[in-house]
């Protein structure tokens, strides 16, 4: 912990310039270090100027990163705003990176790798795998032509190699299908249905329940089974924090059929961030109207009351890549005409067309893919990012008896930070060679 530190006296400003023989870092070689009152500059990465401040909060000593959890021991606060390196033979550059001795006795040592790391904010969200979770926009075109699109679960369970793609490709373009699952009857718990959602890690809450079953009964309360067309929606937009990845399945109670049991029931996908980001480009005005204007979102029923507002096209916070001039980056899109409440009357007349010329946009054929899910098909989309709809279906000559079901989902919701988190840590394994 860092409650005692012991105070030096520091010239408020000087200046050492040392020279140091060529090494290794990086591919590249460092020759000399400038030391102020308050940073530390190495000039072989383009001048950049560590904050002494900065260097000591960052320390990675056992004394200050605790080496079995990697959990920080102390706080930033803690650290006295003077810190600065000793005078003599503070600062000591060696082949591997810069060793420091702090006016509170402490000492320290950064990698090189880590300098350089921190010095570039690309390189830095490289090592995160940020650009591995951009999304990617899509129109129809783009991703009928998408190689991993389908994907047989077998392949999955059984071929690291094909389970890593579906794991790296899902958060960028925010939709997949599994074909292929043993779905057993909706009663069941020991089918490959529920077994899928663990392969992406743990699944969320949702207004029902963790997993949820969908049947064709009539009178049903939930939203996602009545014989109407449902439109383009996310889901749960009535929550604070509404689901990011959802995952969907359809099948049938009866073994190995294979002819539909129902007529009709075309899922339907639309890219909402590629919408969001055409309207951006062709109507400003419109896009920033929408980004403004609070929608209210309710589901008040079967012993349920949740009720938000959001806006319909939230934008991302400034990132470390950002400028303070850049373009703020859309986030995520919160769209479900069934659980939009009554706007408020302070509305802005201006929404109303701004709503409906982006509705235009989610309707266009261009940008959205449909695709009827057969028996033993999964969907994974992000809840946020990826709009789905479903057209009316309806029961050809039903023969079932009362109680029984011809059409059947199961569908539970999987956190967006989990699933991330194991593309990660794959994508770190792939860098190293491991997989």
């Amino acid at each position: 912990m860092l409650s005692s530190f012991l105070r030096r006296t520091v010239p408020p400003s000087r200046s050492i310039t040392s020279s140091f023989p060529p090494s290794k870092f990086q591919r590249r070689t460092w020759t000399t270090v400038t030391t102020t009152s308050n940073a530390l500059t190495i000039h072989k990465l383009n001048n950049t100027s560590f904050p002494y401040i900065w260097l000591r909060d960052s320390c990675q000593s056992p004394e200050c990163i605790h080496p079995s959890t990697k959990q920080k021991l102390h706080r930033t606060s803690d650290v006295p705003l003077s810190i600065a390196p000793v005078m003599e033979g503070g600062v000591q550059v060696t082949k591997d990176g810069i060793a420091m001795t702090w006016t509170d006795g402490h000492k320290s040592f950064f990698d090189a790798n880590f300098l350089e790391r921190h010095a570039f904010p690309t390189k830095l969200a490289e090592s995160h795998h940020d650009h591995c979770i951009m999304h990617e926009a899509w129109t129809n075109k783009s991703i009928s032509e998408c190689r991993d699109l389908f994907i047989p679960y077998e392949t999955i369970h059984r071929l690291p190699r094909r389970y890593r793609g579906v794991v790296t490709h899902l958060p960028n373009a925010c939709l997949q299908f599994v074909s292929g699952l043993n779905c057993g009857i909706p009663s069941s718990r020991s089918t490959t249905s529920s077994f899928l959602p663990s392969k992406f890690q743990r699944r969320s809450w949702t207004t029902i329940t963790t997993t949820s079953d969908a049947l064709t009964i009539h009178n049903l309360n939930n939203t996602s089974f009545p014989y109407i067309w449902l439109r383009d929606s996310c889901q749960s937009p009535e929550c604070i924090h509404p689901s990011t990845k959802q995952k969907l399945h359809y099948t049938s109670d009866v073994p190995l059929s294979i002819a539909p049991v129902t007529e009709g029931g075309t899922s339907i996908f639309v890219d909402s961030l590629h919408a969001a980001r055409v309207l951006r480009d062709t109507h400003p005005n419109d896009f920033g109207i929408l980004t403004k204007t609070p929608v209210a979102f309710h589901y008040i029923n079967d012993g349920h009351h949740l009720h938000h507002n959001h806006p319909t096209i939230e934008l991302a916070p400034l990132s470390t890549l950002s400028s303070p001039s850049s373009q703020l980056e859309i986030s995520h899109v919160n769209y479900s005409p069934q659980f939009q409440a009554p706007l408020p009357l302070s509305t802005p007349r201006e929404f109303y067309p701004a709503l409906k010329r982006f509705a235009k946009l989610l309707n266009d054929p261009q940008n959205t893919y449909e695709y009827t899910l057969r028996e033993g098909d999964a969907v994974l989309f992000d809840n946020r990012h990826v709009l789905h709809a479903r057209t009316a279906f309806s029961d050809p000559e039903s023969e079932l008896g009362k109680g029984e079901t011809n059409r059947w989902l199961k569908g539970c919701y999987l956190e967006a930070d989990a699933l991330v988190d194991r593309m990660r840590v794959l994508r770190a394994k792939i860098v190293k060679g491991l997989i």
